[in-house]
């Protein structure tokens, strides 16, 4: 499916503020990421890119682990600027650059690590992101991203037959190795959040940015017959309490390009 890149942009613009402190999970993911990337050897990334960068929650690992490297930043929201930093910790300006991180160039063989997180999974032709990616990746070079897997917001989907279409672990490793990258790293999971209600969880995607994937407006009877749904298929007891779920399904793949 094509998504609305302007839709998303505005969406993930009024909420800025709201994503840095609510959108645990993707923090943890980055984390996971820059845990995984800490045993590269700091001189081996001279020149590294960063595609939907959000409010720098993978952004902080990178200019801390490659403080040497030249940074290149890049979102579809240009207020994310104020959010990530200035300088690696060795002082080197990091470079900013708006836009879709779909369409970013990627010249051929610059690039000693390409890093992405939670960003991939609203590209409209992945494939060709990644063979771009390789394309632009030095001999030895990393590509680093972390996406969502066909379980995210399953409950979600079927409560409002709207949701993105998410590729597996298995079909994102086909597409890596068909472009010439082996797989180094490669990890999945399944996690569940609970939310007092449904309208809760509409709650945390509307502050979160990650509700646009249409821009249908929740009208009285919609937003009743959403609940009632939700609550009959979704609803689980914590600690005596009744409360309903929301699947996540973090990929995360660590790919090298050989010379």
């Amino acid at each position: 499916m094509k998504h609305d890149k302007e839709l998303l942009r505005r969406r993930f613009s009024r909420n800025l503020n709201t994503y840095d402190t609510l959108a645990t999970v993707q923090r943890a993911i980055a984390d996971r990421l820059g845990c995984i990337l800490s045993h590269r050897d700091p001189a081996a990334v001279k020149r590294g890119i960063e595609i939907g960068a959000g409010t720098g929650f993978l952004t902080r690992h990178l200019v801390r682990l490659f403080p040497a490297a030249q940074w290149i930043v890049n979102d579809l929201v240009p207020e994310s600027r104020g959010f990530l930093p200035a300088t690696t910790g060795t002082g080197i300006p990091v470079g900013f650059t708006p836009g879709d991180g779909e369409a970013i160039p990627l010249p051929s063989g610059r690039y000693d690590l390409i890093a992405s997180a939670s960003t991939v999974q609203w590209f409209d032709d992945l494939p060709d992101f990644i063979a771009r990616a390789s394309r632009g990746l030095a001999p030895e070079g990393i590509l680093a991203v972390s996406t969502f897997g066909p379980e995210n917001f399953r409950e979600i989907t079927a409560a409002t037959g709207q949701g993105l279409e998410y590729y597996s672990l298995s079909e994102l490793t086909t597409l890596l190795t068909a472009n010439g990258l082996q797989i180094h790293v490669k990890e999945e999971w399944i996690e569940r959040q609970h939310y007092p209600t449904p309208t809760d969880v509409l709650r945390h995607l509307r502050l979160t940015g990650v509700n646009a994937v249409g821009a249908e407006r929740w009208t009285h009877s919609r937003l009743r017959r959403f609940e009632a749904d939700y609550r009959k298929a979704y609803t689980i007891e914590e600690n005596g309490a009744e409360c309903v779920t929301l699947t996540f399904h973090p990929i995360i793949i660590i790919a090298k390009k050989h010379g």
